[in-house]
């Protein structure tokens, strides 16, 4: 008798499990990720809840959230005049200057960790959840948690983990790369820059982690946690080989992104209208935090005037919020129909269109759409690479300038330098990306775009993996009655964790092994000398 997997009969796989999705401070990009897999989870079978800051619950008030079982507040956000002089401070901030002001704003997201891990604990008591899957800016909280609890955890990254699974090939501390993403095209130089860029930083560390040391005792905890080359934890990455650089992982670190939603919010009527009557668009997004100012926002207007002189594009969509749009010089004429900039930013020049909000990905999907200047978010260069639209990036903290090196290397687009652009490189650059003159530019546009689509089916391996993180933790525990210890209590290992991290470095590196063969090899050369002094002497 044969059977096949429709024959077994078991119960639904994802039956009485409870998980906890948790997003932190910072904006909807964050939370996107971690929603789309909770949703994969929940039509699975499994019970989801949302645990997010005050304010935030709004962004799963629509139907499509509705798997949710629940929301929990963890506290309030960030005050939004601190959180204004954060986003300015780290705009303002260049790691390749100084490194002390480079991780002042981390203090404001970092101090968050107090009321994330108070509230997560009342939380977790309440919800009782299986498993947490948590955006990487609360990845200390759900860390503690697990240590305390036992209960198995997975945070989200945009890119590859800060500080962990290095690679000899690239250089300095992973996700801190600024001059080159590998050794490959590198300098000497520029790899002996990357080597002690860590020892520049020790001011600027030395203070952070005083920080959070004081900020752990206070709130009642007297040990730290440890910093890992591979982590004791499922680490999914919203990214993708081809913008990252390949390199070995260990089976607790996976790729999955771009994680992408299958269906995207639709152009309006106004933009339908704009699209229209133009077929060369140009889009303009710097992202929610970003205030360009004013004497850079001039250079952006001078050029873009020049390329809709050139014919290069026929029209301009720039998403500005409020606050950005009162830095622009409304004085300013344009040089393309010699308009002033006041009316552009009233939408009185039919070539331009200023919105507070654009629905990105239907803009970045659209043929017309031929450039997108761009911050280089993460959720923008995986939306911009999906649906194959080349970019101008310009970034100023975070991932945003390391997402322009792996722009430039994947030849779908180019960067500028916050510190040093002018308006006749934007006109050179978008010129290069717009004529694409030997036609590379648009192959390998279309190239990532075909890889990226076939990776954002990996979303559902980070289902997976989740589940299997679950499982292995669920059915490799103590019986509760073999145990008086409340906490999760494992009879075996985590079945993604590779041995070495459970074993010491001396017979992880087998240098017991090499020890053993040195001294043999000296005692059977000692001995072998010893009969040959031996021997002579008799003859």
């Amino acid at each position: 008798m044969s059977f096949t997997s429709g024959d077994i009969q078991g119960p639904k796989i994802g039956a009485g499990t409870a998980i906890l999705l948790v997003v932190g401070t910072g904006g909807f990009t964050h939370a996107a990720p971690v929603l789309e897999l909770g949703r994969i989870l929940s039509a699975r079978g499994h019970r989801l809840a949302l645990a997010t800051h005050k304010g935030q619950e709004k962004w799963v008030e629509g139907a499509e959230y509705s798997f949710l079982s629940s929301v929990y507040t963890m506290g309030p956000p960030m005050d939004p005049q601190v959180e204004s002089e954060h986003y300015l401070q780290m705009q303002k901030s260049d790691i390749r200057k100084d490194y002390r002001d480079y991780f002042r704003p981390k203090f404001n997201v970092d101090a968050f960790w107090a009321s994330d891990y108070s509230f997560l604990k009342d939380i977790c008591q309440v919800y009782k959840p299986d498993m947490i899957v948590a955006d990487f800016f609360v990845d200390s909280a759900v860390r503690d948690i697990q240590h305390q609890t036992g209960i198995p955890i997975a945070t989200i990254w945009p890119q590859m983990p800060y500080a962990m699974v290095g690679a000899s090939y690239v250089p300095g501390i992973p996700g801190f790369q600024v001059d080159a993403l590998s050794s490959e095209q590198a300098s000497l130089w520029t790899r002996t820059r990357a080597a002690l860029r860590p020892l520049r930083a020790v001011s600027a560390v030395i203070p952070y982690l005083i920080f959070v040391r004081q900020m752990r005792r206070k709130a009642g905890i007297s040990y730290t946690l440890p910093i890992l080359k591979k982590p004791d934890y499922l680490v999914l990455v919203n990214s993708f080989w081809g913008l990252e650089v390949p390199k070995d992982l260990p089976p607790l670190v996976a790729p999955i992104g771009p994680i992408l939603s299958e269906e995207f919010q639709p152009l309006d009527g106004t933009l339908e209208a704009f699209y229209g009557a133009h077929h060369r668009v140009m889009y303009v997004s710097f992202g929610t935090h970003i205030q360009i100012p004013t004497q850079d926002l001039e250079k952006f207007i001078g050029a873009f005037s020049d390329l809709l002189n050139d014919g290069l594009i026929d029209g301009i969509i720039w998403a500005a919020g409020e606050t950005q749009r009162k830095l622009f010089n409304r004085d300013q004429k344009s040089r393309h129909g010699s308009t002033q900039v006041g009316d552009i930013l009233d939408n009185l020049d039919q070539s331009w269109f200023f919105t507070p909000f654009a629905p990105q990905r239907a803009i970045l999907a659209l043929r017309e759409t031929v450039l997108f200047v761009t911050h280089g978010g993460g959720s923008s260069v995986n939306e911009a690479t999906f649906h194959e639209t080349p970019m101008l990036s310009m970034g100023f903290f975070f991932d945003q300038p390391l997402n322009g090196l792996r722009i430039r290397e994947a030849g779908v687009g180019l960067t500028l330098d916050k510190a040093s652009f002018s308006e006749a490189e934007i006109l050179a650059k978008s010129r290069v990306l717009l004529q694409d003159i030997d036609g590379t530019i648009a192959q390998d546009v279309r190239r990532m775009g075909h890889i990226a689509r076939v990776s954002a089916r990996k979303k559902e391996f980070g289902a997976d993996l989740i589940e299997e993180v679950l499982f292995d933790h669920r059915f490799s525990l103590v019986p509760p009655e073999a145990t008086a210890s409340e906490s999760s209590c494992r009879r075996r290992p985590m079945h993604l964790q590779t041995a070495d991290a459970r074993m010491s470095a001396w017979r992880a590196q087998n240098w017991d092994l090499t020890c053993l063969a040195v001294t043999s090899t000296a005692a059977v050369g000692y001995l072998g000398w010893t009969l040959v002094k031996v021997l002579r002497s008799r003859a």
